[in-house]
Parts: C-alpha cells; sequence; structure tokens
C-alpha cells in the first residue's frame, strides 16, 4: 500500500515536468524497449507522444492516428505483437 501511495501521490498531486510519472532526463536513459501508440487526446496529447519517441532510446513509433479509421488498428495490432515478440524474453 505504501508504493501504491506513492505512486498516486507522485502522479497526481506533484508538478512532474513531462508527463505524469517521469521526466525527460528519465525517458532519456530509460533503455527499456517501449513501443508508443500516438494519440492526441487531452490526457494523451500528439506532442508527448511524439517528444518521448524521440528521447527514448529504445522507442519504437507506431502509426498515427492508429485507430481511425477502423480499418487500421488491426495494423496496429500487428506492430504490437511484433514489438513484443522481438522484446519477449526466451
Amino acid at each position: 500500500m505504501a508504493q501504491v501511495e506513492q505512486y498516486l501521490r507522485r502522479m497526481y498531486a506533484t508538478d512532474p515536468d513531462f508527463v505524469l510519472t517521469v521526466t525527460r532526463d528519465f525517458v532519456r536513459a530509460c533503455q527499456t524497449p517501449v513501443m508508443i501508440l500516438p494519440d492526441d487526446v487531452p490526457a494523451h496529447p500528439y506532442a508527448v507522444a511524439m517528444e518521448a519517441a524521440m528521447l527514448a532510446p529504445q522507442a519504437q513509433l507506431s502509426l498515427y492516428p492508429w485507430k481511425d479509421p477502423p480499418s487500421r488498428i488491426p495494423m496496429a495490432v500487428r506492430h504490437m505483437r511484433s514489438f513484443l515478440r522481438a522484446h519477449t524474453p526466451r
């Protein structure tokens, strides 16, 4: 519960620099592969997705918009499955 409380406090009660839970410096240093599916809604602005994709050294970026029209969703799903297969430990 202490970890959850700390996470929620960081996410909602502080003034984050970049996104809700991490700074740009953290993203720059992150060596974990990340898949970014850009969106452009208030909770997930396109500009932040693009900046995160440029900062994260192991980022892969999917197409935008990936869910409109709906005919693009299967391509985004294939991209995500391919990403997960490539980064799943054997």
